[in-house]
């Protein structure tokens, strides 16, 4: 996919990014009502643009499914895509038959789950034959989980994708994926959404994007608005 597409559409979206309530359309508030999750109805519109930009052949992967509510707005409206949902369901109340169940009730064809502990079932191969254009990462968020969340997936993205990481606001995801930027260059910010510990409680606890090239040398800077984005009110 071309990631330098995804800022300004996302923009597009709301009526005053990233200070609007919620986006244009309404199209996920039946998500949120029949499948409760840990996401705010901003953040799963950013997730459905990003699938909707995936090109033939690359896949949307997500760690981190839970009952599916993330996973649901990104496949809505997207039929043509191929999606891959890995969770080892080892959160309360979360199971393979309730994703499946939830997923269903939404019309929506199953997409391709795997079942384990990311870090090991992506280094080993699950991802075989795929080139993941999107990638978003809502596992565990301690420092090296985030750091090596990343990490891991390198080897599976398309020469062009996007990386999309949830919860910004705590300090240990904030550092992970700062320390990731530091030292990958390959990947470099795109849009960085404080969340409600920032004054901006209709994106939950943050959101990031990066840009990922793997032919990159000299990476251009964030965009004008990007760069606007990163800067409201994040205590760095």
């Amino acid at each position: 996919m071309n990631p330098d597409r995804f800022e300004p559409a996302l923009h597009a979206l709301f009526d005053e990014f990233p200070v609007s309530p919620n986006p244009n359309g309404r199209r996920f508030t039946r998500v949120l009502d029949e499948v409760p999750g840990l996401a705010c109805e901003n953040n799963l519109a950013l997730l459905n643009l990003a699938a909707s930009m995936l090109e033939p052949e690359e896949s949307y992967v997500e760690v981190g499914s839970l009952r599916g509510t993330s996973l649901i707005a990104a496949m809505v409206g997207n039929d043509d895509a191929d999606f891959v949902a890995i969770d080892d369901f080892s959160m309360k109340d979360a199971s393979r038959s309730q994703l499946e169940s939830n997923i269903e009730q939404f019309g929506l064809n199953l997409p391709t789950i795997v079942e384990g502990d990311a870090f090991q079932v992506i280094p080993s191969g699950a991802l075989a034959g795929k080139r993941v254009g999107v990638y978003y990462y809502d596992a565990g968020h301690a420092y090296e989980q985030q750091f090596d969340g990343l990490r891991m997936i390198e080897p599976w993205l398309a020469d062009r994708a996007l990386l999309i990481v949830d919860d910004t606001d705590w300090e240990q995801v904030e550092q992970a994926t700062r320390d990731y930027l530091e030292q990958q260059p390959k990947a470099r910010l795109l849009v960085w959404i404080p969340g409600k510990d920032n004054g901006y409680p209709h994106w939950w606890e943050g959101v990031k994007a990066f840009a990922w090239e793997s032919d990159a040398g000299v990476l251009p800077e964030p965009t004008a608005r990007a760069a606007a984005v990163v800067e409201l009110g994040v205590e760095r």
